[in-house]
C-alpha cells in the first residue's frame, strides 16, 4: 500500500509494518451502537434531521427550498462527521502468510535411560534391522551392539535417519527431561543429552513444554522415554487435555519390559570376632534381577593388615528368581591373630545393569583362643586352691596366680608362672581377667587402684572379686560410702554392690547363720543367666541348682547398685535388710568391661556333687567377663557416619568421637583418615575439630562411585607405643539411585495411554523411521491483522471546520440570523 505522506497524515495513518501493504483492507466501526443504543442513535439522528429542517424552514422563509436544503446539508454533514468519529472508525488490513509449525521432542534423560537391556536374539535382531534400515541385514556384531548400547544411545540412533524429515516445514525444539524439562539450544541437541536425572516426570515435562509454546502453531509432541514416570503430575491427564486442544502426542518407547539384568552382592555374613585356628563359616549373599537360568562365578578373597589379597575360593552359582537372595558358603581357617578383611566379587555374570555393586567387603577380628587370667589371693584358701587347679585344666585359659601369703622362694602356680605382680597398666593389660580372692590391698601397692580402673574402664578387662573373711571387711570399710575412700581402695567403686556402715548385718547374726549351710537363691535374672546353666534341660538344671552344697559364711553388703544384675541372694530369710535379701552374686558393666562381686568363698564345695559343676561355673564366668578384653586393641575413639548406605553423588559425613581423659586424647597425636573403595586406591582426608562440640573431629567427602567403602583412622603415636593396636575401621556402601533402578523395565502401557489420550501413536525402535510421517502438519497459514484507528485523524477536524465555516458564510450572505 503506497500512499503520499500528506495523505497518510490527513487520514491519521501512523507507521505501518513494511509487509502491511501486501494485504487487503477494509473499514470497521469499533464503537457502532448495538441494540437499544442503536435505536436511540437512530432516533437521535431523525430528531437532528427534523430539528435542522424546521430551523431553516423557520429562519429562511424568504429563501427558496434549494438554498435552505444546501445550507442545512452542510450542518447535517458536520454532525455526520462527529457521529463517525464517535463510532470509532478503524482501518483493518488483513495479510495471510505461511509459517513453520513447532514440533516438540521430549527426550527422557533420567538415569534409567543409561541402562542397557538384555534383549533376546529375535528382539535384538528385529531392533537392529529397524535401526540400520530395511536394505541391510543385521550381523552378530550389530545384535551385540544393541545389547551393549544404552537406551539413550539407541534412541539417538533411531531418530537420526528421520531427523531431516522432522525438520521439513517445522521448527524442532528438543527438550531433555527428568524431574523437569530443559530446552537444548545447541546446534546438535541430541548429542548434548546425558542420562543423569534421579527421577522422571513425564507429565510435568509435557505440560512445561506446551506452556512454553502456548499460542504458537504446533505440529505435535514426540516423547522419547522408557515410560518409567515416578514423579510429578499424571501424564495421562496432561495428554488428555492436549488431545482436547488438538495437539497430538506420539511416543517412542525404548528398553525392554523386563529391564536390565543385574547381580548384586548384598552382604558377607561372618562372625565379627573369631578365635584363631577355629573353622570359619562365611556366607556371601547374592541378589539377582533378570538373571534366572544364568550362572555367575563368585570369588572370595582375604587379606590381613593391608597385605595383598589372597584368594580363598571360587564357586559357580546358578542364579535364581528375581529378588531372591542366595547364600554362597565358603570356609576358612585363620592361622594368626589380627584383623582380617574379606572381599567377595562377581567374576563373570554377563551383561548387567551395573558392576558397581558386584563387590562386598567385611572386616573381622581374629583373637587368640586362650583367655589370660590373673588370680591374686590373700591366702591359700580352699577356694583358691580348687579354682587354681580347675583353671589349669581348662584348655582355653592361660593362668597366672599370685599368692600374697607365700614366701619369697615359693614358685607361683600357672601356665607361665609370674615372678612379680604387674607394676603398671601396660603389664596388667596383658591379662583379660583379674580375679581378686580376698586380697591384701596394701601389699598390692598404691598404683593398683588406678591400674584396675584403666584395666576395666579403658581396656575392657574383667574384674571378679571374691569376698573372704580376712581382708574383705577392711577393704570395704576403707572404701567408705561417701566418697572418702582411700587411694588404695577406690577401685571398689567399680563393683556392682554398695556397703553402707549404717545398714550392716551384725557379726553375731552372720555367725549364727553360718552354723549351718545355706543354698543360693537365684533371682529371675540368675535363672536366665548362662553362668548358672549346668545342664541343657531346664528341669535337670533346676535339680542341680537345688542339690548344690551350700555355704556357711558370707559377707553382707547393703545393696546392689542401680543397673547391676543380681544373680543370687542369700537363702536364709534372716539375712536381709530394708533393701531385701543379702546379695551374694552380682555383675555390671563398667565402661567397656565388666565387674563381678561374689559374697562368699565356698563355690569349691560344688565339687562334692560333681567336679564339672565347679569347673564349668568358673569357665563360663571368666568367658563372660573376659571376652570384651579379648576383643581389645582399640583406639580411644569411635567412628560413625551419618548413614550406612549412600547413593552416588551423596556427601558422607564422618564423625570421630574421642573418648577418655584429656591426657589420653592428647597422647593420640594427629589422627590420619583414609577412605578406600573396592578396586580403588586409598584417599586421605584431614580431620577437623568441631567448632561447637569438644572431643569431636569431622570430615566430609563426596562418593561418585558405587561399591563397598572402608574408612581407616589411625594414630601413629599410639601404634608406636602398642604394636597390637590396629586401625579403627568403619564400613558403608554406596549404591546407585534406587528410584530409577528398582523398576528398570519399561512401562509400555503408560506410553500407550498417553498416545491414545492425545490421538497419537506408540513407536518402537524397530519402526522409528515412520515417525516423521505421523506428523501431518508442516507449514501453517495464519491471518495477520493490522488495525489503525482513524477517529482522531486530522481530516475530520478539517472537514468539520470547513463545513461549519461555509454554513456561517452562507447564512451571512442570505441575511439569516
Amino acid at each position: 500500500m503506497t500512499m503520499h505522506p500528506l495523505l497518510k497524515w490527513l487520514i491519521g495513518l501512523r507507521q505501518l509494518p513494511q509487509d502491511a501493504g501486501e494485504g487487503a483492507w477494509h473499514l470497521e466501526f469499533h464503537s457502532l451502537p448495538q441494540g437499544a443504543q442503536a435505536i436511540l442513535a437512530v432516533a437521535g439522528a431523525v430528531g437532528a434531521l427534523a430539528g435542522i429542517w424546521f430551523l431553516y424552514k423557520l429562519e429562511g422563509r424568504s429563501l427558496g427550498v434549494g438554498v435552505r436544503l444546501a445550507i442545512g446539508s452542510l450542518r447535517l454533514m458536520a454532525l455526520a462527521c462527529l457521529a463517525v468519529m464517535l463510532c470509532d472508525l478503524v482501518l483493518v488490513i488483513d495479510r495471510r502468510e505461511r509459517t513453520p509449525s513447532n514440533l516438540l521432542v521430549l527426550v527422557d534423560t533420567s538415569e534409567s535411560m543409561a541402562l542397557t537391556d538384555p534383549y533376546d536374539d529375535a528382539t535384538a535382531r528385529r531392533l537392529s534391522d529397524g535401526l540400520r534400515g530395511p536394505a541391510t541385514m543385521a550381523s552378530e556384531a550389530d545384535i551385540t551392539a544393541v545389547r551393549d548400547r544404552s537406551r539413550l544411545d539407541l534412541a539417538r540412533q533411531a531418530l537420526e535417519p528421520g531427523w531431516r524429515d522432522l525438520q521439513q516445514g517445522r521448527q524442532v525444539a528438543v527438550y531433555g527431561f527428568d524431574s523437569k524439562a530443559r530446552l537444548m539450544e545447541s546446534s546438535e541437541p541430541l548429542a548434548e543429552l546425558q542420562a543423569r536425572g534421579a527421577s522422571t516426570a513425564i507429565g510435568d515435562a509435557i505440560n512445561q513444554a506446551l506452556a512454553a509454546y502456548r499460542g504458537q502453531p504446533l505440529a505435535g509432541v514426540l516423547v522419547v522415554s522408557d515410560g518409567q514416570s515416578n514423579g510429578g503430575e499424571d501424564p495421562r491427564k496432561i495428554a488428555l487435555q492436549s488431545g482436547r486442544e488438538g495437539t497430538m502426542i506420539h511416543a517412542l518407547v525404548v528398553g525392554s519390559e523386563h529391564g536390565p539384568s543385574n547381580v548384586r552382592l548384598s552382604d558377607i555374613e561372618v562372625s565379627p570376632v573369631v578365635f584363631v585356628r577355629d573353622p570359619l563359616q562365611i556366607g556371601v549373599m547374592v541378589e539377582s534381577q533378570g538373571m534366572q537360568g544364568r550362572t555367575a562365578r563368585i570369588k572370595l578373597e582375604q587379606r590381613q593388615s593391608g597385605d595383598d589379597w589372597a584368594e580363598i575360593g571360587q564357586t559357580e552359582l546358578p542364579l535364581g528368581e528375581d529378588g531372591q537372595i542366595q547364600r554362597v558358603p565358603f570356609s576358612y581357617v585363620p592361622e594368626t591373630v589380627g584383623q582380617y578383611e574379606f572381599r567377595a566379587t562377581v567374576v563373570d555374570a554377563g551383561p548387567e545393569l551395573t558392576r558397581d555393586d558386584n563387590a562386598a567387603m567385611k572386616m573381622i577380628k581374629v583373637v587368640r583362643q586362650r583367655i589370660r587370667v590373673l588370680i591374686v589371693a590373700g591366702t591359700a584358701s580352699p577356694e583358691v586352691q580348687f579354682m587354681r587347679n580347675a583353671l589349669l585344666r581348662d584348655p582355653v585359659i592361660e593362668l597366672a596366680c599370685w599368692l600374697q601369703s607365700a614366701g619369697e622362694n615359693y614358685e607361683q602356680v600357672g601356665h607361665r608362672p609370674v615372678r612379680r605382680l604387674p607394676a603398671n597398666a601396660q603389664e596388667l593389660s596383658f591379662f583379660d581377667v583379674v580375679i581378686l580372692v580376698d586380697p591384701n590391698v596394701r601389699q598390692l601397692g598404691s598404683a593398683w587402684d588406678e591400674m584396675l580402673k584403666k584395666f576395666v574402664g579403658d581396656a575392657g578387662g574383667g574384674l571378679i572379686y571374691v569376698a573372704g573373711e580376712l581382708f574383705t571387711s577392711r577393704i570395704f570399710e576403707s572404701a567408705g560410702s561417701d566418697g572418702t575412700s582411700t587411694a588404695d581402695a577406690s577401685w571398689v567403686e567399680m563393683l556392682p554392690v554398695v556397703w553402707e556402715p549404717g545398714l550392716y548385718q551384725s557379726t553375731a547374726d552372720v555367725q549364727l547363720s553360718a552354723r549351718e549351710t545355706w543354698n543360693l537363691e537365684l533371682t529371675a535374672e540368675g535363672n536366665e543367666d548362662p553362668v548358672f546353666r549346668f545342664a541343657p534341660d531346664q528341669g535337670k538344671n533346676r535339680e542341680i541348682l537345688a542339690s548344690l552344697p551350700g555355704m556357711y559364711w558370707h559377707y553382707p553388703v547393703t545393696r546392689a547398685k542401680p543397673g547391676a544384675a543380681v544373680l543370687a541372694q542369700h537363702g536364709d530369710q534372716r539375712m536381709r535388710n530394708q533393701f531385701g535379701r543379702h546379695v551374694l552374686m552380682a555383675l555390671q558393666r563398667y565402661g567397656p568391661g565388666r565387674t563381678v562381686f561374689i559374697g562368699f568363698d565356698a563355690t569349691y564345695r560344688w565339687r562334692y556333687l560333681h567336679e564339672q559343676y565347679f569347673d564349668g561355673f568358673w569357665a563360663r564366668l571368666i568367658d563372660r567377663v573376659g571376652r570384651a578384653k579379648v576383643l581389645g586393641g582399640r583406639y580411644p575413639f569411635t567412628l560413625a557416619t551419618d548413614k550406612s548406605v549412600y547413593r552416588t553423588g551423596d556427601r558422607v559425613q564422618l564423625r570421630v568421637q574421642l573418648q577418655g581423659g584429656q591426657e589420653e586424647v592428647a597422647s593420640l597425636g594427629t589422627l590420619q583418615c583414609e577412605v578406600e573403595v573396592t578396586g580403588g586406591d586409598p584417599v586421605s582426608y584431614d580431620l577437623q575439630p568441631n567448632a561447637e562440640q569438644t572431643g569431636i573431629l569431622e570430615t566430609s567427602f563426596t562418593v561418585d562411585k558405587g561399591g563397598a567403602y572402608v574408612i581407616r583412622v589411625t594414630s601413629a603415636l599410639q601404634a608406636e607405643r602398642d604394636a597390637t593396636v590396629r586401625p579403627a575401621t568403619h564400613t558403608f556402601r554406596v549404591e546407585p539411585p534406587r528410584q530409577e533402578t528398582d523398576k528398570p523395565g519399561t512401562s509400555r502401557p503408560l506410553l500407550e495411554d498417553i498416545t491414545k489420550a492425545a490421538n497419537g501413536k506408540l513407536f518402537t525402535l524397530a519402526d522409528a523411521r515412520e515417525i516423521p510421517a505421523a506428523f501431518p502438519i508442516r507449514e501453517v497459514e495464519r491471518l495477520i491483522q493490522y488495525r489503525e484507528e482513524l477517529w482522531d485523524a486530522p481530516v475530520w477536524m478539517i472537514v468539520i471546520v470547513t463545513l461549519m465555516t461555509t454554513e456561517w458564510v452562507l447564512r451571512k450572505l442570505f441575511r439569516m440570523a
